[in-house]
C-alpha cells in the first residue's frame, strides 16, 4: 500500500471507531481530522465531506458482509432429510452472520444503528441500497425454498424481515452483553429450530 493508500485506510479505521461509538450525528468532521492525525482540507481530499466518509466505511464493509451472506444463501432442495434442507441453509446464512458480527463488531455495531435510521438522515440513501440488497438476497433464497415447499409461496417478504430481524436481536444482545448472549454452533441450531417451528418448538 503506497502512502496515500496508508493515509486513506487510516482515517477510515478511525472514522469506523468514531462512527460505531457516537454514531454518524454524533461525531463532527473536527473530531474525524484529530483522530487520524490529519487536517479537515486533508480529509476533504479524500472523502469530500462527512458523508463521503462514512459511505466509503458502509460500502467497505457492508459489501464483505452481503457477499458472504450471498455466498451462504444457496438453497439446494432435499425434503427428505430435514438437516440437509432448509434447516441446513439457514444455519449457514446464521452462523454467517454471526461470524461476521464478533469479527467486525464495530461495523456491526453501526449495522444495528443503520436499521432504524429515519428516511430524513443525511445518510439514510446510502445505507438504503446495502440493506436493500442483503433482503433481496434472503429473499431470492426463501422463493427458491418455496418451489419445494408450497407452503412458502407468497410468504417470502414476511420470512426475509423475520429471519434477519431475528438474527440481528441475537447479535444485539451479544453485542452489548445482555443475558450473557453468546454466539456459537448450539445458539445458531437453536436460532433456526425456532424460526422455523415458532414458540411450540
Amino acid at each position: 500500500m503506497d502512502e496515500k493508500g496508508a493515509v486513506k485506510q487510516t482515517i477510515l479505521d478511525k472514522a469506523l471507531e468514531l462512527f460505531s461509538a457516537k454514531g454518524y450525528e454524533g461525531v463532527s468532521v473536527s473530531e474525524l481530522a484529530e483522530a487520524a492525525g490529519i487536517t479537515k482540507p486533508t480529509l476533504y481530499y479524500y472523502f469530500g465531506s462527512k458523508e463521503g466518509m462514512f459511505e466509503a466505511v458502509c460500502q467497505s464493509n457492508y459489501t464483505r458482509l452481503n457477499t458472504l451472506i450471498t455466498e451462504n444463501a444457496v438453497y439446494s432442495p432435499n425434503p427428505k432429510s430435514y438437516f440437509e434442507d432448509i434447516f441446513l441453509t439457514l444455519t449457514k446464512v446464521s452462523a454467517a452472520y454471526f461470524s461476521f458480527a464478533k469479527e467486525n463488531d464495530d461495523f456491526y455495531r453501526i449495522v444495528l444503528a443503520n436499521l432504524s435510521m429515519p428516511s430524513s438522515s443525511a445518510v439514510f440513501e446510502i445505507v438504503k441500497k446495502f440493506h436493500f440488497t442483503q433482503f433481496e438476497v434472503i429473499e431470492s433464497m426463501f422463493r427458491s425454498m418455496a418451489k419445494a415447499h408450497g407452503n412458502l409461496r407468497g410468504k417470502s417478504k414476511t420470512l426475509t424481515w423475520s429471519f434477519i430481524g431475528t438474527i440481528n436481536s441475537y447479535i444485539s444482545l451479544y453485542l452489548s452483553g445482555g443475558a450473557g448472549q453468546e454466539m456459537n454452533k448450539k445458539n445458531v441450531k437453536e436460532l433456526v429450530h425456532q424460526f422455523m417451528h415458532g414458540i411450540y418448538s
